[in-house]
């Protein structure tokens, strides 16, 4: 792993050579070093303007732990008093995919393939803040992995490990987009990189132009529109207009990724370290429909697809179901029918009337919430039998 070049050259209080070896050793791919300007001024303002204007926007649809948290995210001297330094972190995480059924089937984003990033990250990261306090006694650390309130792909550009691209996703020039990103601030400085690695987009709008949803724009990706919110964040009804949206995508959606020039040619991550299987990359719709809540989330332990919670991942699979045709599952969808979860009684009435169930009418009158009732008048997509 190389240092990207220093602006200072007088030597730092942390061998930085030592630095980006140690992040290796923890098992990250790429390291690099931000300066932090107070009061999150200088290089960082244009960062927080833009964060500013998408929520102004309305684009974090109603993801209010972003909004709550703002001026922490625009700070980072709220995080930790005396900032001076970001260590950015980089982890690769698209593994070989595993196996696909000969059928068309549902799919999962690879971030979800396996261990949950969160899990494996946090614990590389924790190895490398001890390996810095153990240098500097006494130094002072906050690390973020994704849920902390801190604007990582803005660190990680400013450190020169990589830019964000049209898709928002930080582009590496040799790892693509398929990574997970971590921050460790300190009150210490140390020489960052001379400059933001520079935007290699080019001219190219793949992502833009092949996003099904049009969810990407100049301040970035509306919430609003994009599969990913809808299937992992969103919690309870999703609205008629937006579940045929899902297509395929049972928890998150990787299309703006997959078109991405800069991934045709990244190396795939150690499988050993993320453990991809293939019923969590392919899952079995029909199993998800029918399990109970409680004891599919309880499956997950360990998963990223827990973020959606039991009751949402059955939702999803209610609604992929619709969207490929899939008749066989009407039992299963019929048998939700009697679960406790409105949300989960309302699709399923949705989805037995796109797959074409005489009976889902009825079983809908029949219900005792009259929201559940309603869908048995909610317009069907045009493909809908």
């Amino acid at each position: 792993m190389s240092a990207p070049p220093a602006a200072d050259p007088t030597p730092p209080a942390l061998n930085l050579d030592a630095l980006y070896a140690a992040a290796q050793a923890a098992g990250f791919d790429v390291a690099g070093v931000a300066p932090v300007e107070p009061q999150g001024a200088g290089w960082f303002a244009p960062h927080a303007a833009r964060l500013e204007a998408w929520l102004a926007a309305g684009f974090d649809a109603d993801m209010h732990y972003i909004r709550e948290r703002v001026a922490e995210r625009v700070v980072p001297e709220a995080l930790l008093p005396g900032v001076r330094s970001a260590v950015a972190l980089w982890m690769s995480h698209r593994t070989p995919t595993p196996p696909a059924p000969a059928e068309r089937a549902a799919r999962v984003a690879a971030y979800a393939w396996g261990r949950d990033y969160h899990n494996v990250a946090r614990k590389a990261a924790r190895r490398l803040r001890r390996w810095v306090s153990a240098e500097l006694p006494g130094v002072g650390s906050y690390l973020s992995i994704d849920t902390g309130p801190v604007l990582e792909r803005a660190y990680l550009a400013r450190a020169g490990v990589g830019w964000i691209g049209r898709s928002t996703m930080l582009i590496h020039p040799r790892l693509g987009t398929f990574g997970s990103l971590a921050v460790l601030f300190l009150d210490v400085a140390l020489p960052a990189a001379v400059a933001a690695h520079p935007d290699r987009c080019g001219t190219c709008t793949a992502c833009v132009d092949d996003c099904p949803t049009q969810a990407i724009g100049p301040l970035g990706v509306d919430a609003r529109r994009c599969i990913s919110y809808w299937t992992i964040e969103h919690r309870g009804l999703i609205p008629p207009e937006v579940r045929p949206w899902l297509g395929e995508w049972v928890f998150g959606c990787d299309i703006c990724q997959d078109v991405c020039p800069w991934n045709h040619k990244a190396p795939p991550a150690d499988p050993a370290v993320w453990q991809p299987a293939a019923d969590r990359a392919w899952p079995d719709l029909g199993a998800w429909i029918t399990s109970p809540s409680d004891a599919l989330h309880a499956q997950l332990i360990g998963s990223p697809l827990r973020r959606a919670r039991g009751e949402g991942l059955r939702r999803n699979a209610l609604i992929v179901a619709a969207n490929l045709g899939q008749r066989a599952l009407i039992p299963a969808a019929q048998a939700v029918a009697t679960d406790d979860d409105w949300v989960l009684r309302a699709t399923a009435i949705w989805t037995r009337r796109v797959l074409g169930d005489p009976t889902a009418v009825q079983d809908a009158a029949r219900d005792p919430d009259p929201r559940v009732q309603a869908e048995a008048t909610t317009p069907l997509p045009d493909r809908a039998t």
